[in-house]
This record gives C-alpha cells, sequence and structure tokens, in this order.
C-alpha cells in the first residue's frame, strides 16, 4: 500500500512566474525590467495568513477522515494477522477481501483529495487566487505607468542579482495593504512622486539569494 503525505500547504509558486507587458519589444539597451520576490509576498501579506488558517482547517478535515479509515485498515490487518491461523480459509478470504475493499477505498479518497486535481488543490487555487489575481494587477500597474517591459520573480530562481531599485515587492505589499484599507493603488505615475521615493527606501545595490 503505497504512503502518502496527508498534510498541506498552501503553494504560491504554482502561480506566480514571469510578467511580460506590450507586444512590442524594444532593443536590449533599452529595456526597463524589474523584479518581485512572490515568497515574500507570501510571507508578509496579512491576506496569506488568513488563507493559509482556512486551507488549514479544511486540509485538517480531510486528514482526520484519512487517518481514520487508515486506522481501520490498520485494525483489519491485524484481526486478520492474529486470527488467520484459526480461521478457515473460506473465512480468511473472505476477511482479506474486506480488507482488500478498504485498502483500495482508502487509496481512492487520498487520490481524489490529495492527487494532482483533487480538493487540496482546487482548494490551493481558491484561497490564492484572488490575492495573486490583486498582486497580477498590481505589477501590471506599476509596469504600464512606468515602462516596464518585463517583471521577473526573484522566488523562482529567475533573478540572481537585482539592484535593490528595480525591486517592487514592497510596493507590491504597500498596494495589497493600500486596497485591503479601501483606497485605489496608484503608482508613482498617476501619483505624481518620485519613483526613487516610493519604492523600498533602500539605496544602493542589494544581491537576491540564488536559489
Amino acid at each position: 500500500m503505497s504512503r502518502h503525505r496527508l498534510g498541506g500547504a498552501l503553494l504560491w509558486g504554482a502561480f506566480v512566474a514571469l510578467w511580460v507587458v506590450g507586444s512590442a519589444v524594444p532593443c536590449a539597451a533599452d529595456l526597463k525590467i524589474a523584479f518581485i520576490d512572490s515568497e515574500r509576498i507570501f510571507e508578509n501579506y496579512e491576506k496569506t495568513k488568513d488563507a493559509q488558517e482556512s486551507f488549514n482547517r479544511e486540509v485538517q478535515e480531510l486528514s482526520k477522515t484519512a487517518r481514520e479509515k487508515k486506522s481501520e485498515i490498520d485494525g483489519l490487518q491485524r484481526k486478520l494477522d492474529s486470527q488467520g491461523p484459526m480461521l478457515s480459509e473460506a473465512k480468511r478470504d473472505e476477511q482479506n477481501q474486506q480488507l482488500q475493499k478498504k485498502i483500495g477505498e482508502y487509496e481512492a479518497f487520498v487520490q481524489s483529495n490529495w492527487g494532482p486535481s483533487g480538493t487540496v488543490s482546487r482548494l490551493n487555487e481558491e484561497y490564492l487566487r484572488p490575492i495573486i489575481d490583486r498582486v497580477h494587477a498590481i505589477v501590471m500597474a506599476i509596469a504600464t505607468d512606468e515602462g516596464y517591459v518585463l517583471v521577473l520573480d526573484a522566488a523562482d530562481g529567475n533573478v540572481v542579482y537585482g539592484d535593490k531599485a528595480l525591486d517592487l515587492t514592497d510596493r507590491v505589499l504597500s498596494g495589497l495593504r493600500q486596497e485591503d484599507a479601501g483606497q485605489p493603488f496608484r503608482t508613482t505615475k498617476s501619483s505624481g512622486s518620485n519613483p526613487s521615493q516610493s519604492g523600498t527606501g533602500n539605496q544602493g545595490t542589494t544581491p537576491t539569494p540564488e536559489r
């Protein structure tokens, strides 16, 4: 019988990757590129913590049911092992068939919930999709208004080194929190502020970690 990991955690990296803005790509010398760290957004945005808690509650219920099914199988196996030698062949076959049926039901339950298109995957999308769509919208607004043609995700290992001035992560986090407070997100262009004053507030260059 296969062994399965019955826990679960929201998987952010399955959704956030590469952002390309605009249909016409200028020459390399004119490219305006930035990056975000979606992992840091996930870790520091309060709504993802709420989503994780809700996700965990639902997965824990599924895990409880799976453990109960597994416990029933273990009990039947112990009973068959201890009583098997004293049973008739017909009775032993009957109990073995019952055991195999329970194993099949358990495997089907695990697959339907933890499989590639199972309930846990659906819950992951359900709880993360609204946040991811908002991140997309904020990044697109910044990129479109400020002329970025490419926005990478450092969490995917696409950025080995990046000037901190090109890191939009804190601006995305700030935009999410502004929206939560009922304030519309405004880019530096739409707000008329200096881009150098609206980013992370850090100067100089900082390498991003290699993944």
